[in-house]
């Protein structure tokens, strides 16, 4: 591999991290639900890296430091009920990279097929996370830690579609 690509991919992998420990930290509370732009982060991370191993190690460093450093929403750190969540950062990676390399010419519909499918990823492991973590059913879980996200996590989507558009515009 070229010594100049590989520089590129390290030296973008490390500020890609470095935006999601540093806005991830960021939670905007309204009401009882406190959003974060972790999952805007995510969502083009996993639409902009140049491998999906990549999208990994960016996701799992994140997983590592946030253990111990307090860089989660709401400058958290550790295991807690939300864990399961972070959990699944890493595993999204994968869907958002490999369906938005299906063939589909429109780019939009594309990546917007991606991120909703990566985030049902999340919301399932970070329900399931948290029903066993909380020892609660299914459905209070989803009551408490899927439907006061919908919204918001949607408007995530087209914000990541739109800044990963212009992005891919630049580059052309």
């Amino acid at each position: 591999m070229d010594r100049s690509l590989v520089i590129k991919r390290i030296t973008r992998n490390a500020i890609m991290l470095a935006f999601l420990c540093t806005v991830g930290m960021f939670a905007i509370p309204l009401g009882e639900v406190k959003i974060s732009l972790q999952l805007l982060l995510v969502f083009i991370i996993g639409l902009t890296v140049y491998s999906v191993l990549d999208g990994l190690i960016i996701t799992f460093l994140y997983l590592l430091i946030g253990l111990f450093l307090p860089i989660y929403a709401g400058f958290s750190a550790g295991i807690s009920p939300t864990f399961g969540y972070v959990i699944a950062f890493v595993v999204m990676i994968i869907p958002l990279y490999y369906l938005n390399k299906i063939k589909i010419k429109n780019s939009i519909i594309r990546m917007g097929i991606a991120c909703g499918v990566a985030l049902i990823v999340c919301y399932v492991i970070g329900t399931v996370f948290l029903c066993i973590y909380l020892q609660m059913d299914v459905q209070k879980a989803i009551f408490i830690s899927v439907f006061p996200y919908l919204f918001f996590d949607i408007l995530k989507i087209i914000m990541a579609i739109i800044i990963v558009h212009l992005l891919n515009k630049k580059n052309m």
